[in-house]
């Protein structure tokens, strides 16, 4: 009976110290877990760059709107919808951004951080891109961000870059700018380098990478010495009173070319840059401009009384088929037009009004298409300028695309 006693208490005594010393390692090791694992959301800013956007709520089945220059931030699950005359541009809460281009709808499916600052794992974005265009442009490599776009046809990873992701019903093409992107379709996944894209169809594997539309231009992203080197500058000044100049600066760790004028106000001037292209282009499928653009002051009100003279304006010269000499134009403007002055809406003289104080991602149409019978084949030279009384504008990462 004394034996039993003993061995009962042995027993109970073990056990105890059995359980101690596996909630001795549990407990940290549960902390642990969660100091690595626990995430918390974070808002996403979304801004109408132009036009009215769309903002619903599908636990609610709600709706609201997002005029031109305005902001709002949303949540996880929220669905985001453009028109064909708006646009909105997504910021991250680490710099990363999200363009979405005329006629696009995606949902925002996950935005998380890590809780504590003691975890590595890497901030989670994820996008449904359901129809429509984009370009996302991730801030950290995939050890800091994970920022994943999803579309019907394929996934698509994205390291530090650039990216370009257009959908439609039967398909996506996803197209690197800069950086990589790992793309998954039909059980087969393709890597994708800086200047490569690839096509993926319902169902099927996506396609070998493919070049990417190849850049017309010298120099796009004004380095020190562009000046009067492959970009001339130009300036027209009928005043003293007024200093129109054009300069390379750094502004948000990027070369920007700054477009501005200061003095007295209500006297016309112009001020900008032109690169010397020279190409024909007549065998090419599809060419488009790219300009990053942002408007900082502006006096003379939409493009003034003529329709002509912007704080942004973007300018090819080029011989159509018949060796006729043309210009295409689109310019930038923020302040809205008096009833009696003009603006055109023109497929070789166009303009959008954008918000104040944002880049703005601008891409044409295909001009070769949408130029109809004056369409270029020969591109002798692309301006950029500023025009009018008082203004500031940058633009930044201009490409001349040209894809066979």
């Amino acid at each position: 009976m004394r034996n039993h006693i003993e061995r009962t208490a042995w027993l109970i005594l073990l056990t105890a110290f059995g359980i101690f010393c596996l909630l001795s390692i549990l407990i940290p090791a549960s902390i642990r877990w969660y100091i690595i694992n626990a995430a918390d959301t974070f808002t996403t800013n979304v801004t109408s760059v132009r036009g009215t956007v769309v903002i619903g709520d599908p636990n609610t089945q709600a709706s609201s709107s997002l005029t031109d220059g305005n902001s709002v931030t949303v949540e996880e699950n929220t669905i985001i919808a453009t028109d064909s005359t708006s646009q909105a541009i997504l910021t991250f809460s680490d710099d990363s951004s999200l363009t979405m281009y005329s006629d696009t709808i995606i949902v925002l499916r996950e935005t998380r951080a890590p809780r504590f600052s003691l975890s590595s794992n890497p901030t989670k974005i994820l996008i449904e891109v359901q129809k429509g265009r984009i370009r996302a442009t991730s801030s950290l490599s995939r050890e800091a961000l994970n920022f994943d776009i999803g579309t019907p046809q394929a996934q698509v990873e994205l390291s530090e870059g650039s990216f370009s992701i257009e959908v439609n019903e039967t398909e996506t093409q996803v197209t690197t700018r800069l950086g990589q992107a790992s793309v998954l379709g039909g059980g087969k996944q393709v890597l994708l380098k800086q200047g490569e894209r690839a096509l993926i169809s319902q169902g099927q594997v996506p396609s070998p990478p493919l070049p990417a539309a190849q850049n017309l231009l010298k120099d796009s992203e004004f380095s020190a010495i562009s000046l009067n080197n492959s970009w001339e500058t130009y300036e027209i000044d009928f005043s003293e009173s007024v200093t129109p100049t054009s300069r390379i600066g750094t502004f948000q760790d990027r070369n920007v070319l700054e477009l501005r004028s200061e003095g007295e106000d209500n006297i016309h001037t112009e001020v900008g840059v032109t690169q010397q292209v020279n190409k024909d282009v007549r065998d090419f499928q599809s060419l488009r401009i790219f300009a990053e653009v942002r408007l900082v002051r502006q006096t003379l009100p939409g493009g003034g009384q003529q329709g002509s003279e912007f704080p942004i304006m973007l300018r090819l010269d080029y011989k159509d088929a018949d060796n006729n000499d043309r210009s295409w134009y689109h310019g930038f403007y923020y302040a809205p037009k008096p009833d009696n002055y003009i603006l055109y809406n023109e497929p070789q003289n166009s303009n959008e009004r954008i918000a104040r104080f944002i880049w703005y991602p601008y891409e044409s149409e295909n001009l070769l298409t949408a130029l109809g019978p004056a369409k270029p084949v020969f591109i002798k030279s692309i301006r950029i300028y500023a025009s009018g009384w008082i203004y500031e504008a940058m633009v930044a990462n201009v490409s001349l695309l040209a894809q066979e």
